[in-house]
């Protein structure tokens, strides 16, 4: 049975190893005054600030193919579903390698692999929508 993580339509073989659908930065900043003071300034968090890391085991082949053809895409988003609840827009995150596979060694099949997303937008937040940031 695959897994319920599916990227584009493409379900991964088995469920990832690892897999952080709620990671990114707060927009802001915390500047240390000359006074001993401290300003922070904190802007929140969006839809756009999100990434989605995930690593695993692929045993197909075909997978892994599928995958690589969707990283090669030019500024291509895709859907990505789990079993959390969660539907985002995704893309590959540009200017990194945001998705590698290395063969295991002693398998003629298998690959690890990593991949970094960056979220477009969300459609589905843990089953309902996603927290405004006021």
């Amino acid at each position: 049975m695959a897994s319920q993580v599916v990227l584009d339509g493409i379900a991964l073989d088995i469920d990832p190893n690892n897999y952080v659908p709620i990671g990114g930065r707060k927009r802001g900043s915390v500047h240390r005054i000359i006074d001993g003071s401290t300003v922070y300034q904190d802007r929140g968090i969006s839809a756009s600030d999100l990434t989605i890391q995930i690593s695993g085991i692929l045993t197909s082949q075909t997978t892994l193919q599928a995958l690589y053809a969707i990283y090669r895409k030019t500024s291509y988003s895709f859907t990505l579903t789990d079993f959390k609840g969660n539907v985002f827009t995704v893309m590959f995150t540009p200017g990194t390698e945001s998705f590698t596979a290395k063969p295991i060694y002693g398998s003629n099949i298998a690959y690890t692999y990593s991949m970094q997303l960056s979220v477009v937008s969300v459609t589905t937040w843990l089953g309902g929508t996603f927290p405004a940031t006021t």
